[in-house]
């Protein structure tokens, strides 16, 4: 049986890392150190950013947010 896991990286240390294409659908981001992580083209849909350190710039370069808990706690549409 195929169980689709989400990625927990609540308060990881993702600085400077090089995320571009990653899938990280779901993912538990909450408070994770995104400062100049590269997030071309990752994949962020459904995952929970609340208070992560992530610019909007970084976020505009996502292939997807969509349903994803933006770091202020809002939900993107």
């Amino acid at each position: 049986m195929f169980h689709n896991a989400t990625a927990n990286l609540e308060r990881a240390n993702l600085k400077r890392a090089d995320l571009e294409g990653a899938n990280l659908n779901g993912a538990n981001l909450v408070w994770a150190h995104l400062e100049r992580a590269g997030l071309e083209g990752a994949d962020l849909k459904m995952a929970n950013l609340e208070g992560a350190d992530v610019t909007q710039e970084q976020l505009t370069l996502c292939k997807s947010l969509e349903g994803a808990i933006m770091p202020d706690g809002s939900k993107h549409d």
